[in-house]
């Protein structure tokens, strides 16, 4: 019959369907708040782990929306000790859902990949 045609076609949607409303779910509840104030803690654990120059405190981080060409990236977070320029910073990028893209420690020309 032709309508078993259509099934593997109608699972797919139904899949796609509850994946997009998981992700909804999860994307309503993060605030740009929110993710700062996790990657600005982030910050003062790589930087106590780097070993680098000056006291790290949490308003040393600053974020601004991605670039027009990153269409992955929500937020761009830049921490950097006062009295530094920007190759002592650390950076992080960061997805729509929270999540890390990439991690730019000072001194490094080339990102890193996340750690997870």
């Amino acid at each position: 019959m032709r309508v078993a045609y259509w099934i593997p076609i109608a699972m797919l949607a139904l899949v796609l369907a509850v994946v997009g409303f998981r992700y909804g779910l999860i994307r309503q509840g993060i605030t740009e708040t929110d993710v700062i104030t996790l990657y600005a803690q982030k910050y003062l654990r790589d930087h106590a782990d780097s070993g680098a120059l000056g006291a790290a405190q949490i308003s040393d981080c600053a974020a601004r929306p991605a670039e027009r060409g990153h269409l992955w990236t929500w937020l761009v977070v830049t921490c950097r000790p006062e009295g530094h320029t920007d190759a002592g910073s650390f950076r992080y990028r960061i997805n729509w859902l929270g999540g890390l893209i990439e991690y730019i420690a000072p001194g490094e020309g080339a990102p890193r990949a996340p750690q997870t």
